[in-house]
């Protein structure tokens, strides 16, 4: 047997489950409350400081259903089935429920937050800080057999000047370095050669996610280039896109693979970001000097 002790009890707008929303909602109408057990005021001090909470549940209002291993699509995002723990249904073996709330503040045992998908008086069994850190993972990891990730960037000296692209690709257990060097370019340019370099390597019928630092480059496709091509390659105000050699040869090369571009932040610590960056840099210092 394992047994648990309630430390408090959730104080929600929610009368049923018909009203419990599928994931915690950061902007809930109404109050919400983790009222903890006047003995365990102590273990609330330095709470406070931060900004997000997991709290751990149990869902002693679920009612009792026939567990089902495999999930159905209608339980879930895909339009296949799933395993059960692939996916977040609430039947599960055990009826515990976490979730990451906001922490709005904290008077004596009354811990306020902005939202959680709880019925009014579930019992809590634990709470966690939310450490940043810790508990948010970058999609960056090399596991997924399913898709191919690849990072690109590109820079340029003086800009126009001396310039380089550098791509990474990851697939399965292979890590693929791609880079290149022209004597005379410009920073965009550099960032658009390297998506169409990497993406001419990938061979594979896979779905391919794509991270570039560059808001032209991701806007420019994700948001900019269909317009682009209704108006003859013309920009909203009727001038020539720049580039155009390079957007059509990235068009091409889209329009037969399934990708999907992403914005990862420069510099932000990206370890494969950081890594495109010093290759593509590299790469200028090696032909320059």
């Amino acid at each position: 047997m394992i047994n648990f002790v309630s430390i408090g009890e959730v104080k929600s707008p929610y009368q049923d489950h018909e009203q419990i929303p599928r994931q915690p909602d950061i902007e809930a109408e109404g109050e919400f409350i983790l009222e903890i057990k006047p003995e365990y005021s102590e273990a609330l001090k330095g709470l406070e400081k931060y900004d997000y909470l997991i709290v751990i549940f149990y869902l002693n209002q679920l009612d009792k259903k026939e567990l089902e291993l495999v999930i159905n699509p209608t339980y879930s995002s895909s339009n296949q089935k799933r395993g059960l723990f692939a996916t977040r249904t609430p039947n599960r073996p055990n009826k515990i429920g976490l979730s990451t709330v906001g922490l709005k503040y904290i008077d004596e045992n009354k811990i306020y937050i902005t939202g959680i998908d709880a019925i009014d008086g579930t019992p809590i069994l634990d709470i966690k800080p939310y450490y940043k850190s810790l508990d948010s993972k970058e999609e960056s990891y090399n596991y997924n057999k399913d898709n191919i990730i690849i990072y690109t960037d590109g820079a340029c000296y003086n800009n126009p000047g001396p310039g380089a692209y550098a791509a990474i690709i990851l697939d399965e257990d292979k890590e693929i370095e791609i880079t290149g060097f022209e004597p005379s370019t410009t920073n965009n340019r550099m960032e658009l050669q390297a998506v169409i370099e990497a993406l001419k390597v990938v061979r594979k019928n896979k779905k391919i996610v794509l991270y570039s630092d560059s808001n032209y480059v991701v806007k420019g496709i994700n948001d900019w280039i269909k317009n682009w091509k209704k108006r003859g390659w013309k920009t909203s105000s009727n001038k020539a896109v720049k580039n155009k050699d390079l957007w059509e040869r990235l068009d091409e090369e889209i329009s037969k693979k399934n990708v999907h571009l992403k914005k990862v932040k420069a510099h932000s610590g990206d370890e494969y970001n950081e890594k495109v960056d010093s290759l593509a840099k590299e790469e200028i210092d090696k032909n320059i000097n």
